[in-house]
């Protein structure tokens, strides 16, 4: 704008939003009118159009919330009854994996016939070996006889290959003793 020119009139405001809905909204009463919005439509409505207004503006979070609480509970429904439907499947795939590593571990030991091979260099002279067992569950149990059982606990220290090897139990027999010897594949 310069001085020796006219300022201009700004235009008209445009009608609002709010302006708006009061127009249409006043249409539907009237019908066969035509939808006009003049920038006086919302100084001229009524309270009970303002209090439309105002729920309507106001339902619209309260709804988003309710539908929103019903999509989590749908959700949560479908979860239990999808879960509920895979239990045994999920139950037999765990079994299967808790059968797996049994099986790794067995198989990842040392086989019996190593093991016995092992424990024949390592037992004392007067040491025979009673019984060797392997059971389900992957453990080893063995029976040595002997004379002396602080001597033959001090061979297996000696050899690290029968480290594993526990002594869990000994009891008398034909005046010898018969040490229980245990051992768990981790």
């Amino acid at each position: 704008m310069t001085p020796d020119t006219a300022d201009r009139d700004p235009p008209p405001p445009r009608p609002s939003l709010a302006g708006h809905a009061v127009a249409r909204l006043r249409a539907l009463g009237r019908p066969g009118r035509d939808v006009r919005v003049d920038a006086a439509a919302g100084a001229r409505h009524p309270r009970a159009m303002v209090a439309a207004l105002a729920l309507t503006i106001a339902a619209g979070p309260l709804l988003t919330i309710a539908g929103a609480a019903l999509l989590s509970h749908a959700v949560a429904r479908d979860e239990a009854r999808i879960a509920a439907t895979l239990a045994p499947r999920l139950a037999a795939a765990q079994e299967r994996g808790r059968a797996r590593q049994s099986l790794g571990r067995a198989i990842a030991a040392p086989g019996p016939a190593a093991l016995l091979d092992q424990l024949a260099a390592a037992l004392p002279s007067d040491a025979t070996l009673v019984r060797a067992e392997r059971r389900a569950d992957g453990m080893t149990e063995i029976e040595v006889a002997t004379g002396d059982p602080d001597a033959l606990r001090a061979a297996l220290r000696r050899t690290p290959a029968l480290a594993g090897l526990r002594d869990v139990h000994q009891r008398e027999a034909d005046g010898r003793t018969i040490v229980l010897l245990r051992r768990i594949v981790a």
